[in-house]
């Protein structure tokens, strides 16, 4: 049967599913980091993100996934799963008002965006903050504090939701996608051309539109609206992207991203993200300081070795951690509640997609 607002072990089991798919290989990487870091210490670190001298300290706030309602000083890159949890906690208002009453769950859906995108311009006119931090350049019309960007306005969760919220709107709409699929597949050439004409717009914008800022360009007006939307903005690109894949029309792009060769890649995403910031700041530990670019391929040998070096070690991650916990579930479990997310989508029809969110 379909769960409602009363069916209190069903969403129950639904948020063990992602405390069991979180907890193994963020908390295996949290005490590894934390023990190597006090251990191992070779090079001096700025203490307000020395995992030697945060973690034992705000470990706590890593666990119970509420670092980024604080300063995040632990492990400060995994500010996302915590902000991602929280919204996945909050999910089932939108997934029942969609399902029991549509135009209110999507009116919902609207007002939380809009929401979110103007409490992201009301910071920035309360704090001079740019439109999204910037590491390497700090024009002077802008606030130049980094970390206290950072702490109040980066990784804050209201902040942020817009692109979630994009996500499970997609999801509702696939719905009905699958259920007039032969209707769908016919679309207009002029609706796919004006469709990918946007989302190629959309997603160039969201990148590259913040270079004004960069600039130091006094566009105060400009700057709110990238500030506020480019997120939301971005995340719109991606839903067309998956909606075009997801009924037949996405081309070439669909074929390249359905390839084989992405499906461990991918599986091993989650641990990749846990363990990279360690290996990125360990090679530039390893190389003298300052490292002066005289070409964009020195940049790219950096990067290609932390990549290697981060699906290297992120096997281990998952293989020690990840997998075994999810394979403990199946078998604790199986007694017609394997995952508890992926039965909720096919009660209701929704098929949640992830929608990308940048900088």
């Amino acid at each position: 049967s379909v769960p409602t607002w009363t069916s209190y072990g069903y969403w129950l089991r639904y948020y063990r599913h992602r405390v069991i798919r979180l907890w193994p290989a963020y908390i295996y990487v949290l005490v590894d980091v934390g023990m190597r870091a006090s251990i191992q210490h070779f090079h001096p670190m700025w203490p307000p993100t020395d995992p030697a001298v945060q973690c034992p300290k705000h470990w706590w706030e890593n666990v119970l996934f509420v670092n980024s309602l604080f300063e995040n000083r632990c492990m400060p890159w995994t500010w996302y799963i915590g902000t991602e949890f929280i919204y996945y906690l909050l999910s089932p208002v939108f997934l029942l008002l969609l399902h029991n009453v549509p135009r209110i769950g999507f009116a919902l859906s609207v007002v939380t965006i809009l929401s979110s995108s103007f409490l992201n311009m009301f910071g920035m006119i309360h704090w001079n903050f740019p439109p999204t931090q910037l590491l390497w350049k700090q024009p002077e019309i802008f606030s130049a504090d980094f970390i206290k960007h950072h702490v109040l306005m980066y990784i804050k969760p209201q902040y942020r939701i817009g692109p979630y919220i994009v996500g499970l709107l997609l999801g509702y709409y696939l719905v009905i996608v699958q259920k007039c699929a032969k209707q769908t597949r016919q679309r207009s050439m002029r609706l796919q051309a004006l469709g990918w004409t946007f989302a190629s717009i959309a997603c160039f914008w969201a990148i590259f539109g913040l270079y004004p800022a960069l600039q130091g360009w006094n566009w105060h007006m400009y700057h709110l609206f990238y500030g506020g939307f480019h997120r939301t903005v971005f995340a719109l690109a991606m839903a067309w992207l998956i909606y075009t894949c997801h009924t037949g029309s996405g081309g070439i792009i669909n074929r390249v991203l359905s390839m084989k060769l992405f499906i461990p890649l991918s599986s091993l995403c989650y641990s990749v993200y846990l363990v990279h910031m360690v290996l990125v700041v360990c090679t530039y530990l390893l190389v003298p300081f300052p490292i002066v670019y005289t070409t964009k391929w020195q940049i790219f040998g950096h990067c290609l070795v932390q990549l290697i070096l981060s699906y290297f070690f992120g096997i281990f991650c998952a293989l020690l951690a990840e997998l075994p916990a999810l394979n403990l579930e199946r078998i604790v479990f199986q007694n017609g509640h394997k995952n508890t997310a992926v039965q909720l989508a096919k009660d209701y029809g929704l098929q949640q997609s992830k929608t990308a969110d940048i900088g």
